[in-house]
């Protein structure tokens, strides 16, 4: 009775799994903010005084000009005039009218300034959690494909072992044919080999199913990283689109201040007017 070779059904190499989730950045837009004063101005070279002139009369010295009379106030600009305004009272009196503007602008101005910065602190404070975070998962993504690529080798290297053993039985029942040997010794080689290969085949399918296990732990533990992975890149565009939001309410109140600062810094306005406009007149 001839021989014939084992089928070689020994299951392809296995090839590693599809890519893992390429690791997100976060990658926030710059923070507007107030910008620091500008330096003052230099102050003016001293110049010599001229010759001291003959006596006079006696006389009360003259009010600096930019000197507020009794019953005049001066806007208060510390804070806001952060670019270089003149620390002294302007000239031009603010009206009554464009006073109560001065006074509203300037309060909804210094509260916007507040509002930013308490709300730049807990961003900062999340968008640190959040890098914390994708380190976290590349390091998962490192310690997850030595895993897969351990988990790969290991399985390869059985169905390699596993095809050398079919080859080498099917060279020898091979032979065993050409020569077609008789007698006790053949039928004990053949007995042999008929029994290796029915071991073969009672092999084939417990590879079979470790296959089929270590494909099913890698692609589990490869969706699981994916999982996380998409929740800290929704993490990342929700921070970015409020880091924009703060970004653009930065600038326009940067407008607004540079605004208030031209249009009220230091002006001059009478008291009185004030006093009626915090009374409700």
């Amino acid at each position: 009775m001839t021989l014939h070779p084992l089928a070689r059904r020994a299951p392809a190499t296995l090839s590693m799994l599809v890519a893992l989730m390429v690791g997100l950045h976060l990658a926030p837009a710059s923070v507007a903010q107030t910008p620091a004063p500008a330096p003052k101005p230099a102050a003016a070279p001293v110049v010599k005084p001229a010759p001291k002139p003959a006596p006079k009369p006696a006389a009360k010295p003259a009010e600096p000009a930019s000197k507020a009379v009794a019953g005049e106030k001066s806007m208060n600009a510390t804070g806001l005039a952060a670019d270089g305004t003149a620390n002294e009272p302007r000239k031009g009196m603010l009206a009554k009218e464009d006073l109560r503007i001065c006074l509203n602008d300037e309060a909804a101005v210094r509260k916007r300034i507040a509002d930013a910065e308490a709300a730049r602190t807990p961003m900062e404070t999340e968008k640190q959690a959040i890098a914390a975070e994708q380190q976290a998962y590349r390091d998962e993504r490192v310690t997850l494909e030595a895993n897969q690529k351990a988990a790969t080798e290991g399985l390869n290297a059985k169905f390699k072992a596993f095809a050398a053993r079919v080859e080498a039985l099917n060279a020898r029942v091979a032979a065993f044919n050409e020569n077609r040997r008789s007698g006790s010794a053949a039928e004990k080689a053949r007995t042999e080999m008929n029994k290796e290969r029915a071991d073969l085949d009672a092999e084939r399918p417990g590879l079979e199913s470790d296959r089929a296990g270590v494909l099913a732990r890698l692609q589990e533990a490869v969706l699981a990283y994916n999982a996380k992975a998409a929740v800290v890149d929704k993490r990342v565009q929700e921070w970015n689109v409020r880091n924009a939001k703060l970004n653009d309410d930065a600038a326009a109140l940067e407008t607004d201040r540079k605004d208030w600062v031209s249009n009220c810094a230091n002006r001059r306005y009478r008291e009185d007017d004030e006093i009626a406009i915090k009374a409700g007149r």
